[in-house]
């Protein structure tokens, strides 16, 4: 359970998503982001050994830590985590480029812009859920595999529709553990 009751989370069903990579694109034209900044991405892993493989999609962003290891690591005070939606929000004003976030974050959301030379990074949508809209990751996905809400509602269930749900897992395999700066993240694992 969330320590702030009004904390947004994501729930990311594994078994929804075909890497059609619509919620990176839904990401980048809400922000016009530059090439090479992914605040959102779509990662393709293998795994096994023939003839017994398997591929994995996952879409991962930030996901707002309870305890951002982002916000600990910066010298200068470019992050945030504010209280309406417990968005980790980073200040591009503020930022010097160091790239101390990035090595601290153990999900690697924050992005170095290498016009800018500052970090930039997702902030929920925090305009989008201000006007009460999803994410535009979340309005974009077309298999309904990455779902927004309180993490009351998503560790409940009451997040998405009962034919999207299936049980609920803390980490995939490759994610680094929750303990360390517990995430704002549900999954469900594809079998």
């Amino acid at each position: 359970m969330a320590k702030n009751s009004n904390q947004i989370g994501w729930y990311y069903n594994e078994n929804n998503c075909i890497a059609c990579r619509a919620c990176e694109a839904g990401c980048k034209q809400e922000f016009d982001l530059p090439i090479g900044v992914r605040r959102r991405r779509v990662i393709i892993k293998e795994e096994g050994k023939y003839p017994n493989v398997k591929v994995r999609y996952i879409s991962s962003a930030c996901n707002h830590c309870e305890e951002p290891a982002c916000l600990k690591a910066c010298p200068v005070g470019a992050y945030t985590k504010e209280s309406e939606f417990g968005a980790v929000l980073h200040n591009q004003g503020k930022c010097i480029g160091c790239k101390k976030c990035m090595a601290a974050c153990p999900y690697g959301a924050p992005q170095f812009d290498e016009k800018k030379k500052k970090v930039d990074k997702c902030s929920l949508c925090y305009h989008r859920l201000k006007e009460g809209l999803p994410p535009a990751c979340v309005r974009t996905c077309p298999g309904y595999a990455l779902w927004h809400g309180k993490m009351s509602d998503i560790e409940s269930g009451k997040a998405c529709p009962d034919v999207y749900k299936r049980p609920l897992k803390d980490k995939l395999p490759g994610f680094a553990d929750p303990k360390l700066t517990i995430p704002s993240v549900k999954f469900s694992e594809n079998k």
